[in-house]
Formats: structure tokens, sequence, C-alpha cells
């Protein structure tokens, strides 16, 4: 019985540690967890077998590779943009529409608090303190990051953010219902940070970078207790924007 009992801790430990958050952003990176959201093609080389069999790397067959993924990158963000500022004007204009007849609707008071809510909830993830940040998150929500700041405690990890940045936050869905408690909007936030996890004793870097990462979030908002807080994080590559339309 107690092997069967270690066993299975041991496997909860591998899983939560599989899951474990790999940003230093709030929610470590969303629901995606281990994801690091870049594409394995730009690490691609280019390579040639000669007589001797010997593998020798292509440099001008790398560099064409290399522009090409940079053309389809920039050329993907382009349309993105297009289609988030689209969906922008749409939840404005219903924004406006429902302030005429719902007070919580005021699209000057809902980008004032999810700005405002942004940079608590990030200090909140930095400090590891639910309870600093509880106030502009769901209860659903408040429960996911303890879980995943309770494992990094117990790993004997810290979160370092430095710089952190609001690029810009608009809104992208608006879902009115009967009753405020149901009233729901869609975020897309575009922030920017230089983020990542140390050991407390020895100080080193375990999970991250030390360089700025620039980063595109949906965040969902509801409605509770006269306010607006965060109740779900999705990365960029987790949702389609079409589906906002």
């Amino acid at each position: 019985m107690k092997k069967n009992l270690l066993v299975l801790l041991g496997i909860l430990i591998l899983i939560f540690t599989l899951t474990m958050p790999v940003f230093a952003r709030a929610g470590g990176g969303g629901s995606s967890g281990g994801s690091s959201g870049g594409s394995s093609g730009g690490n691609s080389v280019s390579h040639h077998t000669d007589s001797s069999g010997t593998t020798r790397s292509n440099p001008i067959g790398a560099f064409i590779q290399l522009v090409i993924l940079a053309t389809v990158a920039s050329g993907g963000s382009i349309v993105f943009i297009k289609k988030a500022r689209r969906a922008n004007k749409r939840s404005h204009r219903t924004m406006r529409a429902l302030a005429q007849i719902e007070e919580n609707w005021n699209p000057n008071e809902i980008q004032r608090q999810v700005e405002e809510a942004y940079f608590q909830i990030q200090e909140c993830w930095r400090r590891m303190d639910i309870s600093y940040g509880a106030p502009y998150l769901s209860e659903e929500l408040q429960k996911d990051f303890d879980t995943k700041i309770q494992w990094m405690k117990i790993r004997n990890e810290e979160v370092v953010q430095e710089n952190v940045k609001l690029l810009n936050a608009m809104p992208i869905a608006v879902i009115d219902e009967e009753g405020e408690e149901k009233d729901t909007i869609w975020y897309l936030i575009h922030g920017k940070m230089t983020g990542y996890y140390i050991d407390k004793n020895t100080r080193l870097i375990v999970r991250g970078k030390r360089r700025p990462e620039a980063f595109y979030e949906y965040w969902k908002f509801i409605y509770r207790n006269k306010r607006w807080v965060l109740s779900e994080i999705k990365q960029k590559n987790e949702m389609d924007i079409d589906s906002f339309a």
C-alpha cells in the first residue's frame, strides 16, 4: 500500500513538473504551460553532403530558408493585426451601445480596469502571492494560480520580472447575457517584459531567458462584485482570432 502511494506521488510530481510554467509572466504562459510558442522551423539549417561523405552546412540555403520564414511570419502578423483591429472596432461599437442601458459596459472604465489588472496580476505572479492579485482574479483562476505558485515554492523557485510593459490592450469580443454575472469580454493583450525563474539558493536561471520578450495573449474578463476580473488566459496559438468574429 505504501509503495503504491509513493508511485502515485511520483507520478503526480512528474505531471506537475512537465506542466510547470515556462514563461515568467502571469499564469506562466497561460493554459499552454510548457509550450514556448515558437516554431521549430526557426532553427532549421540547410546541409549537403560532399563526395567524402562529410555533411557540411550550406549557408546560402540556410539564409534563403530564414528569409522565407521571416516573410511568412511577417505576413501572418500583418493579417493577425488587421483581424484584431476589426474585432476591436466591432467590440467598441457594441460596448458603446450597451453602455446606454447598462453601466458596467462603460468602455473607458473597462479599459482602465483592464490596464490596472494587467500590472497588478503580473506583480501578483512576481511576488508569488495570490492574495495580492485576488481582487483582480476570479475564484477559479485564483485556485489555478495558487496551485502553480505552490509547486514553484516546492521546487524552491523564484520569479524574476523586469521592465514589465503593456504595449496594447484591445477588446475583441463582447458577450452580454441576461444578468451582469454572465457578462464576458475578451481582450487581446500585447505585452513585453524580461522574465525568468531562478533557484532561490543558487540564484541561477532554471527556466526562461534573460532577454526581453514581447507576447500576445487572450484575456477573458467576467463581471463580479461590480468590477471586471480576469477568469482565463489563452495564448495566441491556442485560439483563432477568427473565432471572435
